[in-house]
Parts: structure tokens; sequence; C-alpha cells
């Protein structure tokens, strides 16, 4: 447990967030959830990308409040900096803490004092058009100058002390390890085995030919698809093609665990990019916290861990997982708990010298 004098350090938090609060659970969230619940931060207001509507305010778990600012002007005509001053006028002029996940608009709110800026990935790698590759490049240009200090994965660091000469901190991603370990199995019924993907479904990530022949490496069995689908229809209709593939949709983060300790073999084709090579995947650690096996393509994280069970393949990936299938093993992991990655943020964002912008002093 923190000492007394670091719970309050971050002070009230205001956190600009580059994706909702919803059922699903990413970095911003656990973390946010956190910070207050383990006296590292008084209060934390999650900001939710701007929308059409607007939404009243909530608290979704203690210490916790959510915004929805609305956005009433289209980004080319400064939609982004609209909704900054309304962010400004409600909630960041009383923060001890202004933490950074969505460039593009937290470059807005730029101030002196304490600021923190998440790099969760690199944006600029993904296929964005001309105008959204500029507005991003132009806010990280920003950032790196003014916020105090930059937290990223390791891939990103090396990016980012190449493109700034900047010596970002490394706050992993992690996982809650008792719910996974407490966790009651799906009975997810029909001959098995059954192999299965969590996580976002998008064409800039998952290989969608891994996973047919994945599929067809299988002698029975069903591969499972669980997570917010993002896909092309063309991606899609290929993987709807074949019978023995199933696309469950988005499911709870509650629920998340049971789905894990589901699969007897759990898998991640991403495709091999220089988008998801910067990626270090929530996934990654919660597969690694059941005993199933686990076979991956060599990029979001994996390519960067050694566990027992963990098959980090290319070429013979589908042959990995019957393999795997095949031998039905077990495999007991140390993996990193949230908690601790909330002590670590802290840490370093209130450490003594707290600033990783080039030629800062200290």
């Amino acid at each position: 447990m923190p000492t007394t004098e670091a719970r309050t350090s971050l002070g009230n938090v205001v956190l600009i967030s580059l994706e909702p609060w919803d059922d699903v659970w990413r970095r911003n969230q656990h973390l946010a959830s956190r910070l207050p619940a383990l006296g590292l931060a008084d209060h934390v207001t999650f900001v939710n990308p701007a929308g059409g509507n607007g939404a009243a305010e909530y608290s979704p778990a203690p210490g916790v409040s959510v915004i929805s600012p609305r956005r009433r002007v289209p980004k080319r005509l400064g939609g982004l900096r609209v909704v900054a001053n309304s962010v400004r006028r409600k909630v960041t002029r009383r923060c001890d803490t202004l933490w950074i996940n969505d460039p593009t608009t937290g470059v807005w709110l730029l101030r002196d004092g304490r600021v923190v800026y998440d790099v969760t990935d690199d944006w600029r790698s993904a296929r964005l058009t001309p105008r959204e590759q500029h507005r991003l490049i132009k806010a990280e240009d920003l950032l790196a100058v003014r916020a105090r200090t930059v937290v990223c994965s390791d891939e990103l660091w090396q990016r980012w002390n190449q493109r700034y000469g900047l010596d970002a901190v490394v706050v992993k991603n992690a996982v809650d390890v008792a719910s996974i370990r407490r966790a009651r199995p799906l009975n997810l019924g029909g001959n098995g085995p059954h192999v299965g993907y969590v996580g976002t479904l998008h064409d800039e990530r998952l290989d969608v030919a891994q996973v047919l022949k994945t599929a067809e490496a299988l002698p029975i069995g069903r591969v499972h698809l669980v997570g917010p689908d993002s896909l092309s229809a063309a991606s899609r209709d290929r993987l709807l093609s074949n019978p023995n593939i199933t696309l469950h949709g988005s499911v709870p983060a509650s629920e998340v665990p049971s789905w894990l300790t589901a699969f007897d073999v759990l898998i991640s084709p991403h495709v091999v990019s220089q988008f998801t090579l910067s990626l270090d995947a929530i996934k990654a650690y919660e597969y690694l916290a059941t005993v199933r096996p686990v076979v991956a393509t060599p990029t979001s994280g994996f390519q960067k861990l050694a566990a027992p069970g963990l098959f980090v393949k290319t070429d013979d990936f589908a042959d990995a997982v019957r393999l795997a299938v095949e031998r039905r093993e077990r495999f007991e992991r140390e993996v990193p708990d949230w908690n601790d990655r909330a002590v670590q943020f802290a840490a370093a964002v209130t450490r003594p010298n707290a600033d990783t912008r080039p030629n800062a002093d200290g």
C-alpha cells in the first residue's frame, strides 16, 4: 500500500480520454479507477471523447466521475478547440494533474504545472487521412515540448526518443489477476477444442487470413472471436463464411475472465505492422494470467514476453495452435497486476524533477 504522503500526490486529476468509459475496460479505466481506490489521487474526472449530444455526468466507480462534452463544431472548423474551451471552464481550471490520452484534444488544454501525456498507441503509424495525420503529428510535436511527463510502452519509448530526444517513462499494461484466478469458465457448448481471441476486431490488428488458416487446421472445434467489431464488411464476410468461426461481439469487462478461462488455447493473430508493434496489448497479460497455452504473432507486446506456454509464431501459427490443442498442457505464470501499475504511474508523474522533456532540468 502506498505511503500516506503518496496517497494524495496526484490531487484532482482530469483525464482527457481517447476512448469513452464503457463496459470493455481499457488501460485508462483500469488506472483511473485504481488511483482513487489506492489513495493515489483525490478524484479523477474522466472526459469522454466529444459527441453529438453529450450526456449527464455520472460516477462509475468510487472517486471517479465521467463527463461527456458535446461537439457543436466540426473538427475542420476548430471543433476540438471549442470542446477544449468547454472542458477548461468546467473542470481543468481546478485540477492538479492533467492526464492527456487524446493528443488532438488535450493539446488545446496545455497549461503550466503537472501535465502527463500517456501514449498508448502510435496512431501516426495507422491508416489515417492526411488531415488526421497532420493534426496528430502537430499535437504530439507540441506535447513533446510542453507535457512535463510522457509515459508509454517499450517500443514507443524508442520511437519518442528517436523523434524528440525524449526520455519517456515506461509504464506497461497489466491485468486484474484476482478476477481471472477466481473466474468460472463459460460453458461454450458444441464440440471442442475451443480456441479464442479476446480483443477489438479491427483490420489494423486482426490478421483475417491467419484466423481462417487456424480454423482450417483444427480437426474439429471452433475459433471464437470476442470483442468490439470494427472490421470492414469484406473482412467480416470472409470470417463468417467459415462455419467454424464465431464472432461474439463486445462483452462486459466483468465477463472477460469467464471467456478467457473457457478456451483450450488463447490466440493473438495480429498483423505485424509499425502500428501493432507499438502496442502493449492488455490481452497479453490477460492471456498469461490464465493457465492456458497462448499462441501469438510477434507483435502487440507478445514479441517482448517470455513465459511458459507462450508460443510466438508467424508462418507456422496455425500448426502451433493445433499442437497446443493436442497437448492440452497447463502453465502457471506470474503476471503484473493493475494495482502495481497504478502505483508506478503515480510515482512517475509525481517524482522529484519528474520532467521527461528534451533538455529538461533535473
